[in-house]
């Protein structure tokens, strides 16, 4: 056996030999050696191409989703629930973040980290009073922004809900709101927000320059929670916020001025496909672009309990004209979807381990990027 091994060891040695031998003649002039660390600067405005996808707990990334190079542009620290602002006024990125002392136990902490956009270097903090931001994963109306970016929105559950006024300038808390009974924030007029209630309803809160509760509505019940509920995922078209429901129907409501308005309902699914059980679902599940349409992850033979499931197919509905003008077939379910802002726009589809970027206009599959490391649900938030 002595014998056996030591051959194997001269075999393995001169075959090392044999192979530098041969890069020696290969390549004459060996590379340069890296500098590590090494540190670029973003642009001041990022390209209409890249995208933050959120992992939910384990990083954001800034990723190049229209370039076959698949670069990896710069990552900011997360962790619990971590959810994101972006501005378009100001070169600073938000992130509301929660921390324990002792890892997963001990003291925690709430907390928005404020990055400067080129270097992703945080330039300045603010901890938030009481531990009560909601930890849920990363999702839309966790945090919004209100007052043309002012003022930042952040939701707590403890389980009693409230939310949280920052000033975003001045890098403080203004006060809290309680808001029983209600659920997430989606910024309303000129500086305020409207929240989801168990009652079927619409909380809209107004808020005064300090950030204090100047007035409260709300709606009458709408949202059929026993029959046929809102999906909490939106998108917003022209100051009008579209929320899908479970059961294949969506549901406008004006948010543009202070006076919201619940629009009139209208159906997703009709005839043949809604008698093959084609319905919403996913986490992520509608988007729109420029053009006035929206995009809707849809399910086949979905029954109660699917709504959270992988979707077949991506539909497309002329908001105006209420008719679906589309349908995409995906490669691989996909579970969130976004719309890139570029001219030549990208729909990206959130597929596993994997983001997979299509042509919206043909709905062919252009490029698929691998998500390393990801295990749970994503948030996809393209650059304006």
């Amino acid at each position: 056996m002595r014998m056996t091994m030591l051959r194997a060891t001269t075999l393995g040695v001169s075959s090392c030999f044999a192979v530098a031998a041969a890069g020696a003649v290969d390549f004459p002039n060996p590379l340069p050696a890296e500098t590590i660390p090494k540190v670029e600067t973003l642009p001041a405005h990022y390209p209409a191409t890249w995208s933050f996808l959120n992992y939910a707990g384990d990083r954001i990334e800034l990723r190049n989703v229209g370039s076959d190079s698949r670069e990896v542009k710069g990552q900011l620290q997360a962790h619990d629930s971590a959810t994101l602002l972006v501005p378009d006024k100001r070169p600073e990125i938000y992130v509301a973040d929660t921390v324990w002392s002792r890892g997963a136990r001990g003291t925690r902490t709430d907390f928005i980290t404020i990055y400067d956009t080129q270097t992703l270097n945080p330039i300045g903090e603010i901890v938030l009073p009481g531990t009560k931001r909601a930890l849920i994963t990363a999702m839309e109306g966790l945090i919004a922004f209100t007052d043309e970016q002012r003022m930042a929105l952040v939701f707590n559950f403890t389980p009693a809900s409230s939310v949280t006024v920052v000033d975003l300038i001045k890098r403080q808390p203004l006060g809290e709101v309680e808001i029983p009974g209600c659920s997430l924030v989606y910024p309303s007029g000129a500086r305020g927000f409207s929240t989801l209630c168990a009652s079927g309803t619409l909380l809209t809160v107004k808020l005064d320059a300090n950030g204090a509760v100047a007035s409260r509505s709300e709606s009458k019940a709408f949202n059929p929670l026993d029959t046929d509920p809102l999906f909490t995922a939106s998108t917003m078209l022209a100051g009008v916020r579209y929320f899908p429901s479970l059961g294949g129907r969506v549901q406008p409501i004006d948010m543009k001025g202070d006076d919201i308005k619940i629009l009139a309902d209208w159906p997703l699914v009709s005839g043949a496909d809604a008698a093959a059980h084609w319905r919403p679902s996913g986490w992520q599940l509608i988007a729109s672009d420029e053009q006035k349409l929206l995009y809707v992850l849809m399910q086949a033979d979905a029954h109660e309990g699917t709504h959270k499931d992988p979707a077949n197919e991506v539909w497309v509905f002329n908001a105006a004209t209420k008719a679906r003008v589309k349908r995409l077939r995906l490669v691989r379910p996909g579970s969130s979807i976004a719309l890139t802002h570029a001219a030549e726009q990208l729909l990206l589809v959130q597929a596993g381990e994997r983001l997979d970027v299509y042509d919206p206009q043909t709905g062919s599959l252009v490029r698929s990027l691998d998500l390393p490391g990801f295990h749970t649900r994503m948030q996809i938030e393209p650059v304006r």
